[in-house]
């Protein structure tokens, strides 16, 4: 018995020895495993699988501890959906590495410095699907490590942009970003700065964003952006492949940015409205089709100036405001549709000087409008006859007179023309016989460089 305890003593020492050895080789084993090529791969393929791409690439990882380096990130995506690429700087993860014995990835934060994400060939209107979001029948990976997985609990970007088609303008550059997930498929979003950039719209400053993604949805619960002393808010949604649903309001916005080019030296003023835009997803070319845009809008600061008709009024009436026309009231209802443009409720009125009611509508290129126009009788002294056979009504201070407006957008046709040409000749010649045709004539003449 004496000579059998110190046989156990030593092998107990043996063993406990042996379990030493064996741990520190599993330590370096594992450390050399997270340096080697095959988990960096298991990373990529784990990521590739959670952002549906058909590529995903770390670059060599650096450790200390919980923590985990990376200089760049890529992932490239060749299904038409999503993305076609993504690139990432400076990455920044902390680890739980249990995960790792289920072959999960866990991430308890992810920091990014800077993330691109360029749009699918052609953009989002080439591609009705590729809003954020899952394809339909994604490419399987390939290899022993197709069963990882990665268990991302919350990431913090610094720089994000995201392009959403071809031309540079399309898109939201230098926003700060922090998402965290709410469940199976969700998460919360939450942005700060950046500029967003649109073609055909002036650039807006990003000042927050707080979003929900719920797949197949995104939901923006509340966003504002600004332009100088302008503001604007969106609220809705965006659920791929199917619809568009959103809010939109502005106030003080400069309104020549949306203007054609001819009249952004003939109308000024700070547009403030607002309107619901909405639109099915996946028409033709895949953009998007069935869009309305409808709501209504008014312009504060306005002026009308430049126009030739409005310098030939100043001319014919001797009233110089007539050629740099300060609106006192501007303001409308739309709704616009691919193929159709409906104005109602529209009220121009430049007080003391003329007002115009009514709407319209412009489709294929051709306008159809009804108006009541009022012009103050101290202007209309100065058309013989047009009080008493054209502006018969009398109300809030103005003469009115129902005007018709017809044909091209570009080079409409009113009825109100012959009416006064007609109402001067009358005017004019009544109860002067044998000279009807010359004064009438100098009469037509007089009102065609008034409305033309």
């Amino acid at each position: 018995m004496n000579k059998f305890l110190p046989r156990l003593g030593w092998a107990l020492l043996a063993l406990l020895v042996l379990l030493l050895v064996a741990v520190v080789a599993a330590r370096v084993l594992f450390a050399q495993y997270l340096h080697s090529e095959a988990f960096r791969r298991s990373l990529g393929d784990a990521a590739a699988r959670g952002l549906h791409a058909s590529r995903a690439d770390f670059a060599p990882l650096d450790f200390d501890g919980s923590l985990v380096f990376g200089r760049s990130f890529q992932a490239d995506r060749d299904d038409g959906g999503g993305f076609s690429t993504i690139e990432a700087d400076q990455l920044r993860a902390a680890f739980d590495w249990h995960g790792l014995l289920h072959h999960t990835v866990q991430i308890d934060e992810l920091s990014i410095q800077r993330l691109d994400v360029e749009p699918p060939p052609g953009g989002f209107a080439a591609n009705p699907g590729s809003l954020p979001g899952a394809p339909e029948n994604p490419a399987p990976v390939a290899g022993w490590h197709k069963d990882w997985a990665v268990d991302l609990r919350k990431a913090v970007i610094n720089d994000a942009s995201w392009h959403w088609s071809d031309d540079p303008a399309g898109g939201i550059t230098g926003t700060a970003l922090e998402l965290t997930p709410r469940g199976q498929d969700a998460w919360s979003i939450e942005a700060q700065g950046g500029v967003v950039r649109q073609a055909g719209w002036p650039a807006l400053d990003l000042e927050s964003a707080s979003m929900r993604w719920q797949s197949p949805t995104l939901f923006i619960n509340s966003s504002s952006l600004r332009n100088g002393d302008s503001r604007m808010t969106v609220t809705g949604s965006v659920e791929t492949r199917q619809s568009v649903d959103l809010q939109v309001r502005v106030e003080g916005a400069d309104i020549q940015p949306f203007l054609t080019p001819d009249w952004r030296q003939r109308l000024t003023g700070r547009l403030t409205g607002q309107a619901e835009v909405q639109a099915l997803l996946g028409g033709d070319a895949g953009g998007p089709h069935a869009l309305t845009v409808s709501g209504s809008a008014s312009l504060a600061d306005g002026e009308l100036t430049a126009l030739p008709i409005l310098d030939q009024i100043g001319l014919f009436t001797q009233t110089e405001r007539f050629r740099r026309l300060e609106l006192s009231t501007a303001s409308a209802d739309f709704k616009r549709t691919p193929d159709r443009l409906e104005v109602s409720n529209l009220i121009v009125e430049s007080e003391g000087l003329i007002r115009v009611e009514g709407g319209c509508t412009v489709q294929n290129g051709n306008i159809d409008g009804t108006f009541q126009v009022g012009i103050t009788p101290s202007t209309l002294q100065w058309i013989p006859g047009s009080e008493d056979d054209v502006f018969v009504a009398s109300r809030g201070g103005y003469r009115w007179t129902t005007v018709r407006l017809t044909g091209p957008a570009a080079h409409p046709v009113d009825d109100l023309t012959p009416r006064l040409v007609a109402a001067a000749g009358k005017g004019v010649i009544q109860g002067v016989q044998g000279v009807e045709g010359t004064v009438k004539k100098a009469a037509e003449g007089a009102l065609d460089m008034l409305l033309h």
